[in-house]
């Protein structure tokens, strides 16, 4: 019974340690420095987009104010086209990963949600030459079009959750 007792201590320490180390960031990974700043400047630029919308936590709260930016269709435009210029080239730089994969997921929801946020959007003012005349919408086409402004804050929501995947992930590799 003493010598099991004796066996056991050892092993205990034996064992905590194993798993321990398990843990532990293996020391063969390394994670470029290039690929992190890449990481870190691809956030930088869509939280620059995320700045400029409202993100809904349900669509009650969507319903009370019913805004989906802070800045016009127009601004929200030029500043994704000008997001997407420079996440073009630093996504190239990215090894492939999740990181890299939610960075990408991030942008397209926020294409996504710029392309209903355009079926949308009824200017205050209207010019003259900019007016069509009204179009019959089928009963699909009018429901369709009734959910399409929270489709857009949707779209907002899913690429918030994408930037702060992504941003833990960076994160977790940095470490």
């Amino acid at each position: 019974m003493f010598l099991l007792t004796f066996l056991a201590c050892l092993m205990i320490p034996a064992a905590v340690s194993a798993q321990s180390l398990s843990r532990a960031p293996r020391a063969d990974i390394v994670v470029p420095e290039k690929c992190c700043d890449a990481g870190a400047e691809a956030l930088a630029a869509l939280r620059r987009l995320g700045e400029r919308v409202i993100v809904y936590r349900s669509q009650q709260e969507f319903e009370a104010d019913g805004r989906l930016a802070y800045v016009t269709l127009q601004t929200f435009e030029h500043d994704l086209s000008t997001v997407n210029a420079q996440l073009v080239p630093i996504l190239e730089e990215m090894p492939e990963g999740k990181a890299k994969t939610e960075i990408i997921n991030g942008l397209a929801s926020y294409r996504d949600g710029l392309h209903w946020w355009r079926k949308v959007d009824r200017p205050r003012v209207v010019h003259v030459s900019m007016l069509r005349p009204e179009q019959n919408l089928s009963p699909a086409d009018a429901a369709l079009m009734s959910t399409a402004g929270y489709t857009v804050a949707i779209h907002w929501r899913q690429a918030a959750r994408y930037l702060q995947k992504a941003e833990a992930l960076i994160e977790e590799g940095v470490r």
